[in-house]
Protein backbone atom coordinates (compact mmCIF):
# COMPACT_ATOMS: atom_id res chain seq x y z
CA UNK A 1 0.00 0.00 0.00
CA UNK A 2 1.71 3.25 -0.90
CA UNK A 3 1.37 5.80 1.52
CA UNK A 4 -0.48 9.25 0.55
CA UNK A 5 1.58 12.26 0.76
CA UNK A 6 -0.91 14.25 1.49
CA UNK A 7 -2.57 11.98 4.43
CA UNK A 8 -2.29 13.54 8.13
CA UNK A 9 0.11 11.88 10.78
CA UNK A 10 -1.83 12.06 13.58
CA UNK A 11 1.13 11.58 16.09
CA UNK A 12 1.67 15.26 15.35
CA UNK A 13 -1.58 16.54 16.98
CA UNK A 14 -2.12 17.74 19.98
CA UNK A 15 -5.17 17.26 22.21
CA UNK A 16 -7.19 20.10 23.50
CA UNK A 17 -6.38 18.52 27.08
CA UNK A 18 -2.51 18.23 27.12
CA UNK A 19 -2.95 21.95 25.46
CA UNK A 20 -4.37 23.30 28.73
CA UNK A 21 -2.25 21.19 30.69
CA UNK A 22 0.74 22.81 29.03
CA UNK A 23 -0.87 26.24 29.26
CA UNK A 24 -1.57 25.66 33.20
CA UNK A 25 1.61 24.05 33.70
CA UNK A 26 3.27 27.23 32.23
CA UNK A 27 1.04 29.45 34.73
CA UNK A 28 1.30 27.68 37.66
CA UNK A 29 5.51 27.97 36.73
CA UNK A 30 7.69 30.57 37.74
CA UNK A 31 8.38 31.90 34.11
CA UNK A 32 4.44 32.25 34.13
CA UNK A 33 4.15 33.84 36.98
CA UNK A 34 6.69 36.12 36.29
CA UNK A 35 5.21 36.79 32.84
CA UNK A 36 1.50 37.15 34.46
CA UNK A 37 2.87 39.89 37.36
CA UNK A 38 4.83 41.89 34.40
CA UNK A 39 1.54 42.46 32.40
CA UNK A 40 -0.37 42.91 35.38
CA UNK A 41 2.30 45.97 36.63
CA UNK A 42 2.30 47.20 33.28
CA UNK A 43 -1.60 47.50 33.03
CA UNK A 44 -1.34 48.94 36.56
CA UNK A 45 0.97 51.83 35.53
CA UNK A 46 -0.09 52.89 32.72
CA UNK A 47 -3.64 53.30 34.27
CA UNK A 48 -2.20 54.90 37.01
CA UNK A 49 -0.91 57.49 33.97
CA UNK A 50 -3.75 57.45 32.07
CA UNK A 51 -6.83 57.69 34.88
CA UNK A 52 -4.94 60.67 36.41
CA UNK A 53 -4.27 62.35 32.59
CA UNK A 54 -7.91 61.70 32.07
CA UNK A 55 -9.46 63.37 34.64
CA UNK A 56 -7.52 65.91 35.15
CA UNK A 57 -8.28 66.87 31.71
CA UNK A 58 -12.10 66.81 32.37
CA UNK A 59 -11.60 69.12 35.00
CA UNK A 60 -9.12 71.32 33.38
CA UNK A 61 -12.09 71.72 30.95
CA UNK A 62 -14.38 72.45 33.39
CA UNK A 63 -12.50 75.38 34.61
CA UNK A 64 -11.65 76.66 31.18
CA UNK A 65 -15.28 76.78 30.74
CA UNK A 66 -16.12 78.64 34.26
CA UNK A 67 -13.21 81.04 32.98
CA UNK A 68 -14.50 81.61 29.07
CA UNK A 69 -17.74 80.83 30.05
CA UNK A 70 -19.63 80.99 32.60
CA UNK A 71 -18.35 83.62 35.04
CA UNK A 72 -18.33 86.22 31.73
CA UNK A 73 -21.98 85.14 31.17
CA UNK A 74 -22.89 85.31 34.87
CA UNK A 75 -21.16 88.58 34.87
CA UNK A 76 -23.18 90.07 31.43
CA UNK A 77 -26.50 89.11 33.80
CA UNK A 78 -25.15 90.87 36.56
CA UNK A 79 -24.28 93.90 35.03
CA UNK A 80 -27.56 94.37 33.30
CA UNK A 81 -29.59 93.47 36.10
CA UNK A 82 -27.55 96.54 37.59
CA UNK A 83 -27.96 98.68 34.51
CA UNK A 84 -31.48 98.29 34.80
CA UNK A 85 -31.75 99.30 38.51
CA UNK A 86 -29.32 102.43 37.95
CA UNK A 87 -31.63 103.07 34.51
CA UNK A 88 -34.79 103.35 36.66
CA UNK A 89 -33.24 105.45 39.68
CA UNK A 90 -31.94 107.71 37.12
CA UNK A 91 -35.00 108.11 35.28
CA UNK A 92 -36.38 109.16 38.52
CA UNK A 93 -34.09 111.63 39.34
CA UNK A 94 -34.44 113.33 36.41
CA UNK A 95 -38.33 114.21 37.15
CA UNK A 96 -36.72 116.53 40.44
CA UNK A 97 -36.00 118.79 38.05
CA UNK A 98 -39.33 119.99 35.99
CA UNK A 99 -38.22 118.70 32.80
CA UNK A 100 -34.54 120.95 32.90
CA UNK A 101 -32.44 118.29 33.94
CA UNK A 102 -28.55 118.59 33.97
CA UNK A 103 -26.84 117.15 30.91
CA UNK A 104 -25.03 114.70 33.76
CA UNK A 105 -28.55 113.62 35.38
CA UNK A 106 -29.15 113.07 31.38
CA UNK A 107 -26.55 111.33 30.59
CA UNK A 108 -26.82 109.02 33.89
CA UNK A 109 -29.92 107.49 32.27
CA UNK A 110 -28.74 106.92 28.34
CA UNK A 111 -25.98 105.33 29.61
CA UNK A 112 -27.43 102.99 31.99
CA UNK A 113 -30.03 102.55 28.74
CA UNK A 114 -26.98 101.98 26.72
CA UNK A 115 -25.36 99.92 29.27
CA UNK A 116 -28.44 97.71 29.67
CA UNK A 117 -28.79 97.00 26.07
CA UNK A 118 -25.18 96.17 25.66
CA UNK A 119 -25.42 93.40 28.79
CA UNK A 120 -28.43 92.63 26.84
CA UNK A 121 -26.29 91.55 23.42
CA UNK A 122 -23.50 90.28 25.46
CA UNK A 123 -25.49 87.88 27.46
CA UNK A 124 -27.29 86.68 24.32
CA UNK A 125 -24.60 85.90 22.72
CA UNK A 126 -22.86 83.61 25.58
CA UNK A 127 -26.06 81.45 26.28
CA UNK A 128 -26.33 78.37 25.08
CA UNK A 129 -28.43 77.78 22.61
CA UNK A 130 -29.99 74.81 24.15
CA UNK A 131 -30.55 76.91 26.73
CA UNK A 132 -34.05 77.39 26.43
CA UNK A 133 -35.09 78.90 30.08
CA UNK A 134 -32.04 81.43 29.81
CA UNK A 135 -33.47 82.69 26.29
CA UNK A 136 -36.80 82.92 27.21
CA UNK A 137 -35.65 85.71 30.10
CA UNK A 138 -33.60 87.75 27.90
CA UNK A 139 -36.38 87.86 24.92
CA UNK A 140 -39.20 88.90 27.94
CA UNK A 141 -36.59 91.36 29.34
CA UNK A 142 -35.55 92.71 25.95
CA UNK A 143 -39.23 93.17 24.77
CA UNK A 144 -40.10 94.69 28.50
CA UNK A 145 -37.59 96.96 28.69
CA UNK A 146 -38.05 98.47 25.40
CA UNK A 147 -41.71 98.84 26.86
CA UNK A 148 -40.31 100.80 29.49
CA UNK A 149 -37.81 102.95 27.94
CA UNK A 150 -40.99 104.66 25.37
CA UNK A 151 -42.84 104.91 29.37
CA UNK A 152 -39.98 106.88 30.27
CA UNK A 153 -40.11 109.11 26.95
CA UNK A 154 -43.51 109.62 27.36
CA UNK A 155 -42.99 110.65 30.75
CA UNK A 156 -40.11 112.94 29.91
CA UNK A 157 -42.21 114.38 26.91
CA UNK A 158 -44.76 115.33 29.56
CA UNK A 159 -42.97 116.43 31.81
CA UNK A 160 -41.06 119.16 29.30
CA UNK A 161 -44.52 120.72 28.35
CA UNK A 162 -45.32 120.92 32.11
CA UNK A 163 -48.04 118.20 32.15
CA UNK A 164 -48.85 116.65 35.11
CA UNK A 165 -49.64 113.00 33.53
CA UNK A 166 -45.42 112.75 33.39
CA UNK A 167 -45.27 111.64 36.67
CA UNK A 168 -48.47 108.98 36.17
CA UNK A 169 -46.21 107.74 32.92
CA UNK A 170 -43.15 107.61 35.50
CA UNK A 171 -44.93 105.95 37.79
CA UNK A 172 -46.37 103.07 35.72
CA UNK A 173 -42.40 102.94 34.14
CA UNK A 174 -40.93 102.57 37.74
CA UNK A 175 -44.09 99.77 38.80
CA UNK A 176 -42.90 97.58 35.15
CA UNK A 177 -39.21 98.08 36.01
CA UNK A 178 -39.95 97.02 39.77
CA UNK A 179 -42.34 94.27 39.23
CA UNK A 180 -41.60 92.87 36.14
CA UNK A 181 -38.57 93.48 34.54
CA UNK A 182 -36.24 93.33 37.39
CA UNK A 183 -37.38 89.96 38.88
CA UNK A 184 -36.83 88.57 35.19
CA UNK A 185 -33.29 89.88 35.36
CA UNK A 186 -32.97 88.54 39.05
CA UNK A 187 -34.02 85.19 37.73
CA UNK A 188 -31.59 85.53 34.99
CA UNK A 189 -28.90 86.43 37.22
CA UNK A 190 -29.52 84.03 39.88
CA UNK A 191 -29.16 80.61 37.71
CA UNK A 192 -26.39 82.12 35.94
CA UNK A 193 -24.20 82.61 39.71
CA UNK A 194 -25.85 79.12 40.36
CA UNK A 195 -24.08 77.62 37.31
CA UNK A 196 -20.78 78.95 38.06
CA UNK A 197 -21.33 77.93 41.75
CA UNK A 198 -22.46 74.47 40.81
CA UNK A 199 -19.08 73.93 38.61
CA UNK A 200 -17.08 75.64 40.91
CA UNK A 201 -18.29 72.69 43.55
CA UNK A 202 -17.06 70.15 41.03
CA UNK A 203 -13.81 70.98 40.39
CA UNK A 204 -12.86 71.82 44.06
CA UNK A 205 -13.65 67.99 44.87
CA UNK A 206 -10.09 66.21 44.91
CA UNK A 207 -10.00 63.67 42.60
CA UNK A 208 -9.80 60.34 44.91
CA UNK A 209 -9.93 57.97 42.01
CA UNK A 210 -6.56 59.38 40.63
CA UNK A 211 -5.17 58.64 43.90
CA UNK A 212 -6.46 55.28 45.13
CA UNK A 213 -4.91 54.30 41.33
CA UNK A 214 -1.57 55.52 41.37
CA UNK A 215 -1.49 53.96 45.00
CA UNK A 216 -2.86 50.48 43.96
CA UNK A 217 -0.34 50.49 41.70
CA UNK A 218 3.02 51.45 43.88
CA UNK A 219 1.55 48.90 46.09
CA UNK A 220 1.88 46.67 43.65
CA UNK A 221 5.20 47.45 42.50
CA UNK A 222 6.25 47.26 46.28
CA UNK A 223 5.08 43.49 46.71
CA UNK A 224 6.27 42.51 43.14
CA UNK A 225 9.85 43.63 44.48
CA UNK A 226 9.73 41.90 47.54
CA UNK A 227 8.27 38.75 45.91
CA UNK A 228 11.68 39.29 43.17
CA UNK A 229 13.94 39.34 45.79
CA UNK A 230 13.03 36.59 47.18
CA UNK A 231 12.39 34.54 44.16
CA UNK A 232 16.01 35.89 42.84
CA UNK A 233 18.03 36.36 46.23
CA UNK A 234 18.79 39.84 44.51
CA UNK A 235 18.27 42.62 47.05
CA UNK A 236 17.39 45.39 44.58
CA UNK A 237 15.86 45.13 41.20
CA UNK A 238 16.68 48.19 39.56
CA UNK A 239 13.69 48.23 37.17
CA UNK A 240 11.00 48.01 39.78
CA UNK A 241 12.82 50.14 42.51
CA UNK A 242 12.49 52.64 38.94
CA UNK A 243 8.74 51.94 38.15
CA UNK A 244 8.34 52.72 42.29
CA UNK A 245 9.76 56.18 42.07
CA UNK A 246 7.87 57.31 38.98
CA UNK A 247 4.76 56.27 40.74
CA UNK A 248 5.79 57.69 43.79
CA UNK A 249 6.49 61.21 41.84
CA UNK A 250 3.26 60.61 40.24
CA UNK A 251 1.31 60.40 43.41
CA UNK A 252 3.25 63.20 44.99
CA UNK A 253 2.77 65.51 41.80
CA UNK A 254 -0.70 64.91 41.69
CA UNK A 255 -1.68 65.17 44.79
CA UNK A 256 -0.08 68.38 45.41
CA UNK A 257 -1.37 69.56 42.16
CA UNK A 258 -4.71 68.97 42.79
CA UNK A 259 -4.12 70.04 46.56
CA UNK A 260 -2.96 73.25 44.98
CA UNK A 261 -5.74 73.76 42.38
CA UNK A 262 -8.52 72.83 44.76
CA UNK A 263 -7.22 75.29 47.25
CA UNK A 264 -7.57 78.02 44.87
CA UNK A 265 -10.87 77.11 43.56
CA UNK A 266 -12.53 77.12 47.12
CA UNK A 267 -11.21 80.12 47.36
CA UNK A 268 -12.59 81.86 43.98
CA UNK A 269 -15.77 80.01 44.92
CA UNK A 270 -15.92 81.16 48.98
CA UNK A 271 -13.55 84.74 49.18
CA UNK A 272 -14.84 85.53 45.40
CA UNK A 273 -18.14 84.23 43.50
CA UNK A 274 -20.42 84.10 47.08
CA UNK A 275 -19.50 87.23 48.26
CA UNK A 276 -19.67 89.03 44.46
CA UNK A 277 -22.84 87.50 44.28
CA UNK A 278 -23.93 89.34 46.93
CA UNK A 279 -22.31 92.78 47.08
CA UNK A 280 -23.49 93.08 43.41
CA UNK A 281 -27.38 92.05 44.74
CA UNK A 282 -26.51 95.08 47.21
CA UNK A 283 -25.82 97.48 44.74
CA UNK A 284 -28.79 96.51 42.78
CA UNK A 285 -30.66 97.03 45.98
CA UNK A 286 -29.19 100.52 46.46
CA UNK A 287 -30.20 101.58 42.76
CA UNK A 288 -34.05 100.81 44.02
CA UNK A 289 -34.18 102.06 47.10
CA UNK A 290 -32.65 105.29 45.42
CA UNK A 291 -35.08 104.95 42.33
CA UNK A 292 -38.20 104.55 45.44
CA UNK A 293 -36.63 107.79 47.45
CA UNK A 294 -37.03 109.49 44.13
CA UNK A 295 -40.43 108.23 43.81
CA UNK A 296 -41.88 109.60 47.37
CA UNK A 297 -40.34 113.25 46.75
CA UNK A 298 -42.19 113.35 42.99
CA UNK A 299 -45.10 112.27 44.66
CA UNK A 300 -45.16 114.77 47.48
CA UNK A 301 -45.36 111.98 50.04
CA UNK A 302 -48.71 111.57 49.14
CA UNK A 303 -48.02 107.86 48.12
CA UNK A 304 -46.92 105.37 51.38
CA UNK A 305 -45.79 102.58 49.53
CA UNK A 306 -42.65 104.22 48.10
CA UNK A 307 -41.33 104.65 51.26
CA UNK A 308 -42.90 101.06 52.45
CA UNK A 309 -40.45 100.23 49.55
CA UNK A 310 -37.28 101.63 50.11
CA UNK A 311 -37.35 100.37 54.01
CA UNK A 312 -37.55 97.12 52.60
CA UNK A 313 -35.12 97.15 50.13
CA UNK A 314 -32.68 98.95 52.30
CA UNK A 315 -33.31 96.77 55.59
CA UNK A 316 -32.16 94.04 53.11
CA UNK A 317 -29.09 96.16 52.36
CA UNK A 318 -28.50 96.85 55.45
CA UNK A 319 -28.39 92.95 56.22
CA UNK A 320 -25.70 92.58 53.52
CA UNK A 321 -23.23 95.25 54.17
CA UNK A 322 -23.47 93.99 57.43
CA UNK A 323 -22.61 90.64 56.76
CA UNK A 324 -20.14 90.75 54.08
CA UNK A 325 -17.96 93.83 55.76
CA UNK A 326 -14.98 92.19 55.94
CA UNK A 327 -15.10 90.96 52.10
CA UNK A 328 -13.25 93.68 50.81
CA UNK A 329 -12.00 97.02 51.41
CA UNK A 330 -14.85 99.23 49.39
CA UNK A 331 -17.84 97.15 51.64
CA UNK A 332 -16.59 98.51 54.83
CA UNK A 333 -16.90 102.27 52.71
CA UNK A 334 -20.63 101.52 51.90
CA UNK A 335 -21.72 101.07 55.22
CA UNK A 336 -20.49 104.32 56.19
CA UNK A 337 -21.89 106.14 52.84
CA UNK A 338 -25.35 103.69 53.78
CA UNK A 339 -25.73 105.06 57.29
CA UNK A 340 -24.91 108.70 56.09
CA UNK A 341 -27.70 108.20 53.48
CA UNK A 342 -30.18 106.96 55.73
CA UNK A 343 -29.87 109.72 57.68
CA UNK A 344 -30.55 112.48 54.83
CA UNK A 345 -33.40 110.67 54.05
CA UNK A 346 -35.03 110.30 57.48
CA UNK A 347 -34.14 114.32 57.06
CA UNK A 348 -35.44 114.15 53.48
CA UNK A 349 -38.66 112.28 54.91
CA UNK A 350 -39.18 114.68 57.74
CA UNK A 351 -39.78 117.97 55.19
CA UNK A 352 -41.86 116.42 52.97
CA UNK A 353 -44.08 115.04 56.12
CA UNK A 354 -43.94 118.72 56.77
CA UNK A 355 -45.54 120.09 53.66
CA UNK A 356 -42.43 121.98 52.66
CA UNK A 357 -42.27 120.09 48.85
CA UNK A 358 -39.83 122.36 47.58
CA UNK A 359 -36.93 122.03 50.42
CA UNK A 360 -37.63 118.32 49.81
CA UNK A 361 -36.99 118.90 46.09
CA UNK A 362 -34.13 120.85 46.55
CA UNK A 363 -32.38 118.81 48.91
CA UNK A 364 -33.15 115.60 46.55
CA UNK A 365 -31.20 116.83 44.14
CA UNK A 366 -28.59 118.64 45.83
CA UNK A 367 -25.36 117.87 45.32
CA UNK A 368 -23.22 118.62 48.08
CA UNK A 369 -21.42 116.35 50.17
CA UNK A 370 -24.30 115.73 52.84
CA UNK A 371 -27.18 115.53 50.37
CA UNK A 372 -28.70 112.42 49.49
CA UNK A 373 -27.46 112.07 46.31
CA UNK A 374 -23.90 112.59 47.42
CA UNK A 375 -24.55 109.60 49.64
CA UNK A 376 -26.01 107.44 47.28
CA UNK A 377 -23.27 107.87 44.66
CA UNK A 378 -20.89 107.45 47.33
CA UNK A 379 -22.55 104.19 48.61
CA UNK A 380 -22.35 102.91 44.66
CA UNK A 381 -19.39 103.94 44.16
CA UNK A 382 -17.73 101.87 47.29
CA UNK A 383 -19.91 98.98 46.27
CA UNK A 384 -18.85 99.04 42.39
CA UNK A 385 -15.18 99.42 44.05
CA UNK A 386 -15.81 96.08 46.40
CA UNK A 387 -17.31 94.56 42.80
CA UNK A 388 -14.06 95.19 40.89
CA UNK A 389 -11.92 93.89 44.05
CA UNK A 390 -14.01 90.42 44.40
CA UNK A 391 -14.28 90.33 40.57
CA UNK A 392 -10.00 90.39 40.39
CA UNK A 393 -9.63 87.79 43.11
CA UNK A 394 -12.20 85.66 42.13
CA UNK A 395 -10.42 85.75 38.44
CA UNK A 396 -7.45 85.51 39.41
CA UNK A 397 -7.91 82.53 42.11
CA UNK A 398 -9.15 80.24 38.73
CA UNK A 399 -6.84 80.99 37.00
CA UNK A 400 -4.18 79.55 39.78
CA UNK A 401 -6.25 76.61 39.96
CA UNK A 402 -6.10 76.16 36.41
CA UNK A 403 -2.33 76.32 36.46
CA UNK A 404 -1.35 74.34 38.94
CA UNK A 405 -2.84 70.75 37.01
CA UNK A 406 -1.85 72.47 33.61
CA UNK A 407 1.43 70.06 32.95
CA UNK A 408 -0.27 67.08 34.74
CA UNK A 409 -2.31 66.07 31.91
CA UNK A 410 0.62 65.14 29.56
CA UNK A 411 2.99 64.51 32.49
CA UNK A 412 0.35 62.02 34.24
CA UNK A 413 1.10 59.40 30.53
CA UNK A 414 4.54 60.54 30.34
CA UNK A 415 5.13 58.81 34.14
CA UNK A 416 3.17 55.97 33.36
CA UNK A 417 4.59 54.88 30.13
CA UNK A 418 8.02 55.20 31.36
CA UNK A 419 6.84 52.83 34.63
CA UNK A 420 5.66 50.44 32.17
CA UNK A 421 9.01 49.68 30.29
CA UNK A 422 10.72 49.94 33.82
CA UNK A 423 8.67 46.65 34.98
CA UNK A 424 9.54 45.18 31.47
CA UNK A 425 13.44 45.92 32.13
CA UNK A 426 12.89 44.65 35.38
CA UNK A 427 10.98 41.40 35.32
CA UNK A 428 12.39 40.59 31.49
CA UNK A 429 16.33 39.64 32.96
CA UNK A 430 14.59 37.65 35.41
CA UNK A 431 12.89 35.50 32.82
CA UNK A 432 15.36 35.35 30.92
CA UNK A 433 17.42 33.26 33.51
CA UNK A 434 14.87 30.47 33.54
CA UNK A 435 15.78 30.33 29.19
Amino acid sequence: MVDDPHALDESLLIEPRRLQSSWRGFLMSTPGRLSVLAVVLVVATLAAGTVTSAINAARQQEIETLRTYSEPLADAAQNLYSALSIADAAAAASFIFGGVEPAVVRERYSQAVGDASNALVTASNGVDPADAEALGLLSEVSRRFAEYTSLVSTARANDRWGNPIGITYLRSASSMMQGTILPLAHRLCAEQWKAVAATQARTTRLPVATFAVTATALVGLVLAHVYLTRKSRRLFNPGLIVAMLLMVTLLVWSTTAFGMSTSAGERARVDGAQPLSAIAAARILAQQARADEMLGVLQRGSDPQSEVDFSRHSTVLAGILDHHRNSAGGVADAAVAFEGWRSTHELLQQTLVNGDYPAAAAMAVDTGALAPTAKSSALDEALQSAINQLTGEEREATTEAYRSTSLLTVGAVVLGVLAGFSVGGGIWPRLNEYH
